[in-house]
């Protein structure tokens, strides 16, 4: 019996509905893909970036960047050993767009995603995906400045960022990880103990920046004119790309959760559904033409060949190919809307990336606004994920396939995405915070917000270097205050041995390879510099400690930085720090 019309509307709506929960449980799971990330944040965005602001002043005030001797041993500036001109390109570069400079500093805290960030690039290369890690990226990104349609100087500026937001992980990393035992760990044995001393250290340490310098300017961090190519270098991972291949390679370590490695698979499986309709139609009208031409070369009186049989013959692939567009047209078209979506989407991941970033920890107001990021997150949600998930905008052309969506979907989705999405709990934003940090809500605020509360009582017990607040600020950061009784007095860089050698790195990376090897040379080096940069080729994780020595992983680099190849040499460049092996 045939429904009413009333009830077969009621009944499409609450399919509808249902369609749409299961999107937005897809939504859902970007949030806490996002917050489930490890923090593993070596310097807080913002002490990366004041860092990389002193090579910024440096460089564009006289086209050189000043590099000093230094007492390796008691961290002491010396005596200069020379002005060293920037390379031409990069000083363009950060003279136009420093704003984009500052962006690219955030690095993989912010893009693609603090996600593929923390879980992708920072991590040495596992056996599982060969190609990645971090010198992988790095070598991408900066090859890509230096091909057609990505060597504008915006894109200059942002990779140039990127290398220099490496070069603080290389040596923050370095110090923090003396403190905490162990890179950052939220599982037992080291965690959660290892994640909370990670937070509070960061977090202390920038609490302790030199706030005068830290003005609106400061915070002008922009993508404006490098979001597209971001999204097709970083995001965009269709099949054939060196994303798909090696750097987000699907099954490879830390892709399961990465947005941009989800939706690309599944616009793949769309793309493959689409090219595969088009063709078999391409066949149907292939076969058509065939007997038609043969029809029309059918001579009188041959009566081996019959024009009326391959016309027939035709007209019966004509309406076997009206069988094909009848079962499956539709049901393409919603395939190809879907993949539009998921375009959509994935164009816009840069900048809501970027926003959540900002509101996290890069704002004038230097608080980890929560709230805004999470708004940010559901916006996009609402107006992306959920039709990227199988719901298209043009939903409503689509009622016709109310009863088979349900299977299209599952056809799309795979079972290893769909499991996830099953687990989560009700209190979704609590349940991943404290999943990623170890930690509730509240107490991740109140770590972040007044380190130096809990400061002596952390460092007191678990594994690292065993330290007090009167301690650290004396011997580490050498300021006065024995406690946070002066919150205004700052740290001198120069004083600060972790902090110096990530300006001094952040400096070189500006030279470019005549620039480098002039400094060896002063140094009494005959090495050259090999790669385009001198932060390429060496470094196997931005998480690890000691990186500038190259790592000895399976799959490391196995090559230090230039500088570091001749302990003499890099003795006169860099200061030895906390968590460092020493040169002999």
């Amino acid at each position: 019996m045939k429904q009413p019309k009333i009830e077969r509307m009621t009944n499409k709506i609450r399919h509808w509905q249902k369609l749409l929960q299961f999107a937005t449980l897809v939504g859902v799971l970007v949030l806490g893909i996002l917050a489930n990330a490890p923090p593993a944040l070596a310097w807080k965005p913002t002490t990366h970036v004041y860092l990389g602001q002193q090579a910024l002043k440096d460089a564009v005030d006289d086209g050189k960047v000043s590099i000093y001797r230094v007492d390796y041993k008691n961290g002491k500036v010396l005596s200069k050993i020379g002005d060293y001109p920037v390379d031409s390109n990069i000083l363009s570069a950060l003279k136009a767009n420093p704003s984009q400079y500052r962006a690219g500093i955030l690095g993989p805290d912010a893009y693609p995603d603090i996600l593929t960030g923390q879980q992708v690039i920072h991590p040495e290369p596992q056996l599982t995906n060969i190609a990645s890690g971090s010198n992988a990226w790095l070598a991408y990104l900066w090859a890509l400045t230096n091909t057609q349609g990505n060597n504008t100087l915006q894109h200059k500026a942002f990779v140039v960022g990127y290398l220099t937001h490496a070069a603080g992980d290389m040596y923050g990393h370095t110090f923090i990880n003396n403190f905490t035992g162990a890179p950052f760990k939220i599982t037992p044995p080291e965690g959660p103990e290892n994640g909370i001393k990670h937070v509070l250290l960061e977090g202390y340490i920038d609490k302790r920046l030199d706030k005068q310098e830290l003005d609106s300017n400061f915070f002008n961090a922009s993508i404006a004119g490098v979001e597209d190519f971001i999204y097709r270098n970083m995001v965009d991972a269709k099949p054939g790309t060196p994303l798909d291949t090696y750097l987000l390679k699907k099954g490879g370590g830390g892709t399961e959760f990465s947005v941009p490695r989800i939706y690309s698979t599944l616009r793949a499986r769309l793309q493959a559904d689409i090219d595969a309709y088009y063709a078999k139609k391409a066949e149907y009208d292939r076969r058509y033409d065939e007997k038609i031409r043969a029809a029309n070369a059918c001579r009188p009186l041959d009566f081996s060949c019959s024009a009326t049989a391959l016309r027939a013959q035709a007209l019966a692939i004509q309406v076997e190919k009206g069988a094909y567009v009848t079962a499956n047209g539709l049901i393409v078209t919603y395939k190809e809307y879907w993949r539009e979506d998921i375009d959509s989407g994935l164009k816009a991941w840069p900048q809501v990336s970027h926003e959540v970033a900002k509101a996290l920890f890069f704002n004038p107001e230097r608080k980890t606004k929560v709230d805004d990021a999470e708004r940010i997150l559901k916006n996009y949600v609402n107006n992306h994920l959920i039709s990227m998930s199988g719901a298209p905008d043009a939903v409503g052309q689509f009622a016709a396939l109310a009863g088979k969506i349900s299977d299209i979907i599952a056809q799309v989705i795979p079972d290893f995405l769909v499991a996830p999405i099953r687990e989560l709990k009700n209190d979704i934003y609590n349940a991943i915070i404290k999943s990623a940090t170890g930690m509730t809500k509240d107490q991740l605020k109140a770590y972040l917000e007044n380190p130096e509360t809990y400061f002596d009582q952390v460092f007191a017990r678990g594994s690292g270097q065993k330290v007090n607040l009167q301690t650290f600020n004396k011997e580490y950061l050498q300021i006065n205050d024995t406690a946070y009784t002066n919150p205004n007095e700052s740290f001198d860089y120069q004083k600060f041995p972790p902090a110096y050698n990530t300006v001094t790195m952040s400096k070189l990376i500006l030279l470019n390879k005549n620039g480098v090897d002039k400094l060896l040379a002063d140094l009494g080096s005959t090495e050259k510099l090999n790669e385009p940069n001198i932060m390429l080729g060496f470094i196997p994780s931005l998480d690890g400690s000691n990186q500038w020595f190259g790592g000895t992983g399976p799959l490391a680099p196995k090559q230090p930085m230039i500088l570091a190849k001749s302990c003499s040499t890099y003795k006169q460049v860099f200061m030895q720090q906390a968590g460092e092996v020493p040169c002999p």
